[in-house]
């Protein structure tokens, strides 16, 4: 005859253990991020006239905030630590209007800064990070 008491006693204290594993080691390993913000410049001047992305080269993450009227911008969420390939998009168009608004980039900043093509790379290490963006005209 099993004693159905002691099954349950060694049931419960297996579950009792497998919460407290749960409770010390959480979840999972959470994965290493980090803050950004920075400043975009032009020609060593600060520029505004768009947002700024940081697109993961190997994780694909990616991260965007509006350039501020001094250069500066801050992305709002962490980013997986690694390496990210820096480009500009159009700012969001704000308009109280229905009537959709056409999307431009500025012409005075070359085509290559406006995409994942561009060659500003840079690493985002685990917690905040302060970056340049140094964009180049060329003359």
């Amino acid at each position: 005859m099993v004693n159905t008491r002691s099954g349950r006693a060694v049931r419960q204290w297996l579950l009792a253990g497998l919460l407290l594993c749960v409770i010390l080691f959480g979840c999972g390993k959470s994965i290493p991020s980090g803050t950004v913000k920075g400043k975009v410049t032009l020609d060593d001047e600060p520029y505004s006239n768009a947002a700024v992305v940081l697109l993961g080269v190997d994780s694909g993450q990616a991260g965007s905030a509006d350039i501020q009227s001094d250069g500066t911008f801050s992305i709002s969420e962490p980013l997986p630590v690694g390496k990210y390939t820096v480009y500009l998009a159009p700012k969001a168009g704000g308009s109280d209007s229905e009537e959709p608004v056409p999307v431009t980039t500025d012409s005075a900043i070359p085509d290559k800064y406006w995409s994942e093509m561009s060659d500003i790379r840079v690493d985002v290490a685990e917690g905040p990070n302060d970056i340049a963006v140094p964009l180049k005209t060329g003359k």
